[in-house]
């Protein structure tokens, strides 16, 4: 099921006007009080046809950290303007890993989601494992297109919910 769903949305993705909805999708997470609130954000660095987060970095009043592989595991490092390909040709910050309990908020990616709070990513599972690790305060947000939020991912039992779905259309708060 996982794999037509990544798939699908794969495709569905490559019809999207990526800049324009992104923006739309950047408007509404940044105008929201959980963004508002946050002070050290940790975001994936986009690339393709994922929703953009290039421009959230230049946002100078929060501490923003990306993730790094390392072996399975992801770990939080200061954004810094140095990055390094990694494996599957994404950039990664050439900065230090932190400790994960510095952050107070996720931004997370996703191919498809569903309106229970469960997404599908590229299925290596780096961010499910990380996911269970953060404390409960930590908020976790995905992005997603509208065009890509379904009623039922089908999660399996190692599959982490987050506590917001942010879409062009709209926020939806999980729980």
């Amino acid at each position: 099921m996982k794999k037509e769903l990544r798939k699908w949305a794969k495709e569905k993705r490559s019809t999207l006007c990526v800049d324009v909805v992104s923006s739309e999708i950047k408007t509404k997470l940044f105008s929201s009080e959980v963004y508002k609130n946050a002070k050290n954000i940790m975001c994936y660095y986009s690339f393709g046809s994922e929703v953009s987060t290039l421009e959230y970095f230049s946002d100078n009043s929060k501490n923003w950290y990306l993730p790094k592989i390392s072996d399975n595991d992801l770990l939080v490092c200061p954004y810094c303007s140095d990055f390094v390909e990694n494996k599957y040709k994404i950039n990664e910050p050439n900065s230090k890993p932190v400790d994960e309990t510095v952050i107070d908020m996720v931004v997370i990616p996703a191919l498809v989601a569903d309106k229970n709070g469960y997404r599908i990513g590229y299925g290596k599972g780096y961010y499910d494992r990380f996911l269970k690790k953060l404390s409960g305060c930590v908020c976790k947000v995905v992005l997603v297109y509208s065009e890509l939020l379904i009623n039922d991912v089908h999660p399996d039992a190692f599959d982490e919910k987050c506590d917001y779905i942010v879409t062009e259309k709209n926020m939806l708060k999980i729980g």
